[in-house]
């Protein structure tokens, strides 16, 4: 889930300086590593490190940068890819043909590739693969649809076709062909990834968020619609969608992942939190609890709705302390609880003696608990602990997480509470009572698909039912047993 941008802007004495705030707003994406690319007549230039943006890029490289006179950037916030981040997996990277090729591409991507083997291996005669990112493999083949199709919509169509059932992509690439560099962005046939552009003060500017276009004190034009491409050039700007079937954008990235203040598929991200609090009151009706609190940063929209629902005070009684880390990047479940009891510090004052709704995005390994922010705010004195999510149980686990093996499923909270028993034949109260113990809470209430599309709309809800974007061909075994049963308990 990295946080990508694209802008091209001829004869903006900002571009750079514009590259580098569009980029930092997407900051909350990813700290593993950032990049910055910037093309002119002559070419394309790279600039990439480990840490965040403000760590790897400085006033001096913006100024250098922008003393190039570029026509066009891309910038990148990666997310963590490996156990341990490295330098050359940083985006944005370049892509080398093995043979003299009138084209220079350079990318960075927000997706998913699945099993790349069988792709490295077609490519590997031609191009020269430097790094183990899979944003190389769809690079290399952008690459050759170019040199085959030229920089065109043929050649955009192309790549959504190869990958179509297997990758999910939004991204930005700078193409110099000799005499200047090209900007060009590009989705998946589903806009399973959020992608949105517009034009602020003559530049064009697209990025996986729209808080980068605010950022840029602009608005969004439009959200990508699936395999819409655009072309930026000298001779003009250019978008076109090449295939149009059904979407499928992912909706756990506008509840759980993305900016509060960025739009999702129309709507603000924090009125979709808050809404899903609304639904949550509306369906559960009653509540003992004194004080509503959020389970931060991501919890604070659910709970604002709740607040106001049930009537009560909200208070951020649970603070995220400075030293706090990232820890739904950390894969060791211990280490992860470890981190999360470091990450956050109660208020006595305010929990002491009380009953407690704390309202939450989701529970995805159950990591609250043992040691958790479930633990600081028992610590601080609460007597009672409802927990209220704004998604549903989570049964399936992301695609994203499947080259671990069937691992990430049983880790999943809604699996360990039913271990050794079959989860999906379950009522809604008997996976909120199970969960809740396995948590450690008092009560656990979880919101249901139905109620979170009529707020967040139709997509991709795969961790709820497995509906995927990624065709079964590539699914593993354990997934298709687990589905099926899924679909036979649930009559399906």
């Amino acid at each position: 889930m990295d946080g990508i941008i694209g802008i091209y802007g001829p004869d903006d004495n900002e571009l750079v300086s514009k590259a580098f705030l569009a980029t930092g707003a997407c900051q909350h994406r990813g700290k593993a590593s950032t990049g910055i690319a910037i093309g002119n007549i002559k070419g394309i230039y790279i600039y990439k490190g480990l840490g965040r943006i403000a760590e790897v890029i400085d006033n001096s490289l913006i100024n250098t940068f922008q003393d190039l006179e570029p026509v066009a950037a891309i910038g990148n916030i990666g997310y963590t890819k490996s156990a341990i981040a490295e330098k050359i997996n940083a985006e944005p990277i370049e892509i080398f043909p093995r043979d003299v090729s009138k084209y220079k591409v350079v990318i960075t991507l927000d997706g998913y590739l699945i099993k790349a083997d069988d792709l490295s291996a077609e490519l590997e005669k031609s191009y020269s693969l430097q790094t183990s990112n899979k944003t190389e493999i769809i690079g290399a083949l952008l690459h050759q649809y170019i040199t085959e199709e030229g920089l065109t919509f043929e050649a955009g169509a192309k790549l959504v076709d190869k990958l179509d059932g297997r990758a999910t992509f939004a991204l930005t690439a700078l193409v110099y062909d000799g005499k200047e560099t090209f900007l060009i962005t590009l989705n998946d046939s589903k806009a399973f990834e959020p992608f949105c552009y517009g034009t602020i003060n003559g530049a064009f500017v697209a990025s996986s968020e729209s808080c980068s276009h605010r950022r840029l004190g602009g608005t969004i034009e439009k959200e990508y619609d699936g395999a819409e491409m655009t072309i930026c050039s000298s001779a003009g700007i250019e978008t076109k969608r090449l295939r149009e079937e059904p979407m499928m954008p992912d909706i756990f990235q506008g509840v759980y992942f993305g900016n509060v203040a960025s739009l999702f598929r129309g709507k603000e991200i924090f009125q979709i939190r808050r809404q899903l609090g609304f639904k949550l009151v509306d369906h559960y009706k009653t509540s003992r609890a004194d004080v509503v609190i959020p389970n931060p940063e991501s919890g604070w929209g659910v709970t604002v709705g709740l607040a106001e629902k049930l009537d009560q005070n909200l208070f951020p009684a649970l603070i995220k302390l400075p030293q706090a880390v990232r820890t739904f990047q950390e894969g060791e479940r211990l280490t992860r609880t470890k981190e999360v009891g470091l990450k956050f510090g109660g208020i006595d004052s305010l929990l002491k003696n009380k009953n407690i709704a704390m309202g939450d995005d989701s529970i995805v390994r159950g990591s609250v608990s043992e040691g958790g922010s479930v633990w600081v705010v028992y610590n601080a004195g609460a007597k009672f602990i409802e927990f209220w999510i704004s998604y549903g149980a989570m049964f399936f686990p992301s695609f994203k997480e499947w080259h671990r093996g069937i691992a990430c499923l049983h880790e999943l909270a809604a699996q360990r509470a039913f271990k050794d028993d079959n989860p999906y034949d379950k009522s809604e109260d008997e996976i909120n009572k199970t969960v809740a113990k396995l948590v450690g809470v008092d009560e656990v209430k979880y919101n249901s698909l139905e109620r979170i599309r009529e707020v967040a709309g139709d997509g991709s809800f795969q961790a709820l039912d497995a509906s995927y974007p990624i065709h079964e061909t590539f699914w593993p075994d354990w997934l298709k047993i687990e589905v099926e049963k899924f679909h036979r308990s649930r009559g399906i």
